[in-house]
């Protein structure tokens, strides 16, 4: 969807209001300058003010307030049929990426979660915004639940256009709400967890262990809610490991040295090396 689009379809709906100057002041469309306001991402004060400077007469506040209503409610609705649109023309095997970002680091206000296809394509989006003095919004819980609900909607968007049946599997890096949520709106979705997430956090915690950073008070924490997850993982890698399409020596191989890359160790002594690359290795030294 384009602002030209956007442009357009309110053309029918906001009657041009041409507004009398004082002296030799330019007159301004009142429907041109508010859209043109929108786009450039300014505020009815700072556009008017720039524009009056400029000997132009701008409309009034309470105008700018309600065209703006009209163009905004229009953006929404075209927004929203490209979203389906795109959710409806995906094809089997399409990659699907999800992340949510929030308008600051900590105590934000707007969180926004994104579904999008392998060409920026959004199929599924929503919108949280916290309510506070002086603006209305749709969530009045804690910032750090705002993600989980804006995933939650977006979600039952992309169920609601699509059917539960059309995720065949899901990646996370180990957040522990994305399961849940996920398995909420595709159930038969199959769950993977990102390889380089796990390893580095149990490459972290090893480290700490090893090095004697850990309190003791800190042990039974350490030992019940991150090391008490590495069974699973090896679960989830032992399947990964059955799909691959490798030989039996290497599947063989990785499944031995699991542990040592979930702790960090990447040392050559446990880098799989084919057989007839061990055999040209060796002949090339041979001659060096």
């Amino acid at each position: 969807m384009t602002s030209q689009e956007v442009h357009d379809a309110t053309n029918s709906e906001i009657i041009r209001v041409q507004y009398e100057g004082f002296g030799d002041l330019i007159k301004l469309d009142g429907k041109s300058f508010t859209f043109a306001t929108l786009i450039c991402g300014k505020a009815y004060q700072e556009a008017s003010n720039l524009l009056r400077e400029a000997g132009i007469d701008v409309p009034s506040s309470q105008y700018f307030y309600r065209i703006q209503k009209v163009i905004l409610e229009k953006a929404k609705e075209l927004a929203e049929k490209s979203v389906k649109n795109h959710a409806l023309q995906l094809e089997p095997g399409t990659v699907i990426t999800i992340d949510a970002h929030f308008s600051h680091v900590r105590n934000a206000d707007e969180c926004e979660f994104v579904a999008m296809g392998p060409k920026g394509d959004i199929v599924a989006k929503f919108v949280i915004v916290r309510s506070r003095k002086g603006k209305a919004g749709n969530y009045t819980g804690a910032s750090c639940q705002m993600e989980s609900v804006a995933a939650d909607q977006a979600l039952q968007i992309l169920e609601d256009t699509v059917g539960k049946g059309i995720i065949d599997f899901f990646c996370h890096d180990r957040d522990n709400k994305s399961r849940n949520i996920v398995h909420k709106h595709f159930p038969d979705a199959v769950e993977y967890q990102d390889g380089f997430h796990c390893k580095k956090k149990f490459e972290l915690c090893w480290k700490r262990l090893t090095s004697n950073e850990y309190a003791k008070s800190d042990m039974p924490i350490v030992d019940s809610k991150i090391f008490h997850g590495i069974k699973n993982r090896l679960k989830i890698f032992f399947n990964t490991l059955l799909d691959k399409h490798i030989s039996k020596e290497q599947k063989l191989f990785y499944w031995l040295h699991a542990v040592d890359h979930l702790i960090g160790n990447h040392s050559p002594d446990i880098v799989y090396i084919p057989q007839k690359m061990k055999k040209r290795t060796f002949y090339m030294d041979s001659w060096t």
